[in-house]
């Protein structure tokens, strides 16, 4: 069983409504009506695929854990829900238009972190982008969510930055938000996407 499923009715309660909306929102101002979204552990849908579905955007949810998809679906019945890890399903080359990966690859050591980027970069399109957070010090930690312990890996920016580029996507800005989470925006390298 996922350790999500574990905690999936105590994280609905516990994520706030605020989480990642601003940077959501910069992302969905740069997309076209209708853009294609991957919400790569999408969890409850809520906020951010709620935010880019109400912003127009045609959007596909995908998550390891079956609670969080069940509550996904109810929060977000217009979008389409996969089960899957981002590191292992498969979607068409260029299938979207942008890809958010809020609170995610994190949670995968390096090399899984490293497969995770190649699919992604693969499944957008020239000019897609990226979005994604982690941290910004290289290593492992320990943390705790509601009983549960979960381990947290994370290269440093140049890591990042060499890691994207590595997989045609160019590192475009590096930010920390209010809750201290340092987010990545990045894009594909391409027509349109050489920023």
């Amino acid at each position: 069983m996922n350790e999500y499923d574990r905690i999936a009715g105590w994280y609905a309660g516990a994520r706030g409504p605020e989480a990642g909306v601003p940077e959501v929102t910069a992302l969905a101002a740069k997309l076209e009506p209708g853009a294609r979204v991957l919400d790569a552990g999408c969890g409850t849908g809520l906020p951010l695929a709620r935010l880019l579905v109400d912003r127009g955007c045609a959007v596909v949810g995908l998550d390891a854990s079956t609670e969080m998809l069940a509550r996904f679906r109810a929060n977000v019945p217009e979008a389409e829900a996969r089960l899957g890890r981002v590191e292992a399903v498969r979607f068409a080359p260029g299938t979207f238009d942008a890809v958010v990966a809020w609170g995610v690859l994190f949670h995968l050591p390096p090399e899984k972190q490293a497969a995770a980027l190649r699919r992604v970069a693969q499944w957008l399109r020239p000019g897609g982008w990226l979005l994604f957070t982690s941290g910004d010090v290289a290593g492992e930690r320990r943390g705790e969510m509601h009983g549960r312990v979960f381990r947290y890996w994370s290269l440093d920016e140049a890591g990042y930055r060499r890691l994207l580029a590595r997989n045609g996507l160019c590192l475009a800005e590096v930010a920390t938000d209010a809750r201290d989470n340092v987010v990545y925006l990045a894009r594909r390298v391409g027509k349109g996407g050489a920023g």
